[in-house]
């Protein structure tokens, strides 16, 4: 082969394999493509949609009430499931009648304005919860302990049935929707 020819041929294929382990890099460690599963985040998310998983943001910062995170299931760690977190470390979350309530740190009452119904404790025992009585369900959560509740109440299963999700648990916070094509953009809070 022609030197003249050669010479670009390996500053490509050298081009490539660097571009290739630095895919890898960011796949592996940095973000990634998971596909939803399920209806437990519409209308915010739904099934067969594509998301970008940011992993590097979730070591690096901290997580909020509001994120829409991927975690591993705590009753199965070869699933992942996506749910937004409504709670955090220092938090305590209390389920009064049909709503339930985040208590800050500070122990002043935010409501979250949706229709949900317990239905185990915290310890994830399945007994089920009395709601509005003197049995009501109060979690409090220590650290590195985060409540997630799915956007579709009804249609979930999240911390109300098994508890705080471990930071350890959590893989990354989905970011942006890359599919379908008619809905790319942003995962909004």
């Amino acid at each position: 082969m022609p030197p003249r020819l050669l010479h670009p041929m390996l500053r490509f294929t050298r081009t490539a394999a660097i571009a290739a382990a630095v895919a890898w890099v960011v796949m592996a460690h940095g973000a990634q493509v998971y596909r939803i599963q399920g209806s437990s985040m519409a209308p915010t998310l739904r099934s067969g949609e594509r998301v970008l998983v940011n992993k590097v943001g979730m070591r690096l910062a901290s997580i909020t009430r509001g994120d829409v995170v991927l975690f591993r299931d705590p009753s199965n760690q070869d699933t992942v499931m996506v749910k937004r977190v409504i709670g955090v470390p220092g938090d305590t979350v209390r389920f009064l009648g049909n709503e339930v309530r985040v208590l800050p740190g500070s122990g002043t009452g935010r409501p979250l304005h949706d229709v949900v119904t317990p239905v185990a404790n915290a310890a994830g025992t399945g007994d089920p919860a009395t709601i509005g009585g003197p049995g009501s369900v109060a979690i409090a959560l220590a650290a590195r302990e985060y409540f997630v509740l799915g956007d579709n109440r009804s249609g979930s299963s999240d911390s109300r049935h098994w508890g705080a999700v471990s930071r350890d648990a959590i893989l990354g916070e989905a970011v942006f929707r890359v599919f379908p094509w008619r809905r790319i953009g942003l995962v909004t809070r």
